[in-house]
């Protein structure tokens, strides 16, 4: 019964009425995180086991779906051949990533919309390397702003874990696993979930060459590689945001300080607070409110050509410092407007 109701609530929670909570909230609103929190606790040793296989930092997450799969095999017995891979192994996907999101103390990061422009029009030089990525938690969510959550080509969350290797592999060696859940054009949408795993220990490589190898490492190509791309390239921004020392960034905390003490109620309204509470979260603004408007005079002032007002592209790079410059820090060069006093001028011709 305890299984069965993890999998109910677990299906609830692609319903309509959450369609406005990030992933994993909708997983912890609609009651799943809570019953399968029960169905490890009934399981015994082996519940323990794969409770703390979930929130373990150090473990990859490529395997959770599996393991969950083991985990209910042994409670019931073996299944119809074939049932649980048809019917269940989507289901066990997602519920999964979402508990070792929650049991590994996850959070929430949502860009505001000025960050979001502000990274479209910005690069990363080619001396940027992976293993400059370092998550604020061993696992995030971020929540795009509603421009590109309702692209076609978009996504509503990306989910990145922090951890070492998957096992049979350098035990030290640190890795970054991207859980993406695409836009779906459906009426009912399925909450189909992408993962991936990329190397970011400290021989891993600039992130241009990441980008390149993307295709030869995992097999990619077409649509598949340009998603892929486009995710990395928003992801790898956001988190190289916020490892600046100057990055704006609000906490929000409406469901750590939401009242936990059961007020006077009836059984029914006590309830429905509860359900309300499970339906908010704290998060993470990052970002700037507003962009400042910037704009640099042009070095060809005085000259015979005349340069056009035009954008000069923000970028993330290495700044050499410290004693004979031996050393790098990242920065972020903001994005300039270039002969802005000939705004007037470029448009009129």
């Amino acid at each position: 019964m305890a299984i069965k109701q993890a999998i109910i609530t677990s299906v609830l929670a692609i319903e309509h009425r959450f369609d406005l909570l990030p992933i994993p909230v909708r997983y912890r609103a609609s009651g799943a995180i809570d019953a399968w929190t029960s169905v490890r606790r009934l399981a015994g040793s082996d519940g323990a086991k794969f409770s703390a296989a979930l929130a373990d930092p150090r473990g990859g997450v490529m395997d959770l779906r599996r393991d969950l799969d083991d985990l209910v095999t042994r409670c019931l017995g073996d299944p119809p051949h074939d049932e649980s891979e048809r019917e269940f192994s989507d289901i066990y996907t997602r519920s999964a990533i979402s508990q070792a999101f929650w049991l590994r103390r996850g959070a929430l990061y949502e860009p505001t919309a000025a960050l979001h422009r502000l990274l479209e029009v910005s690069d990363i030089a080619s001396d940027v390397p992976l293993s400059q990525l370092r998550l604020p938690a061993p696992a995030i969510c971020i929540v795009p702003e509603p421009a590109l959550r309702d692209r076609r080509d978009g996504f509503k969350a990306v989910m990145v874990f922090e951890h070492c290797a998957p096992s049979g592999w350098d035990e030290h060696a640190r890795w970054l696993t991207f859980c993406v859940w695409p836009h779906e054009d459906l009426p009912q949408p399925l909450l189909d979930v992408k993962t991936l795993s990329l190397y970011a220990g400290a021989d891993s490589g600039s992130v241009e060459q990441v980008f390149t190898h993307l295709c030869e490492r995992y097999g990619l190509e077409g649509e598949a590689l340009a998603f892929w791309q486009r995710v990395l390239d928003y992801v790898v921004k956001v988190l190289l945001y916020l490892s600046l020392d100057v990055a704006p960034v609000i906490h929000e905390r409406p469901y750590s300080t939401a009242p936990r003490k059961p007020a006077a109620l009836g059984k029914r309204k006590r309830l429905e607070q509860a359900v309300a509470r499970e339906s908010l979260y704290d998060r993470y603004v990052v970002g700037p409110a507003a962009l400042p408007e910037q704009s640099e005079p042009s070095s060809s002032e005085g000259s015979d050509r005349e340069v056009r007002a035009h954008w000069r592209r923000g970028h993330f790079r290495m700044q050499a410092h410290g004693p004979a410059s031996a050393q790098r820090k990242l920065i972020f060069v903001m994005p300039v407007l270039v002969r802005a006093d000939r705004l007037g001028v470029d448009a009129a011709t």
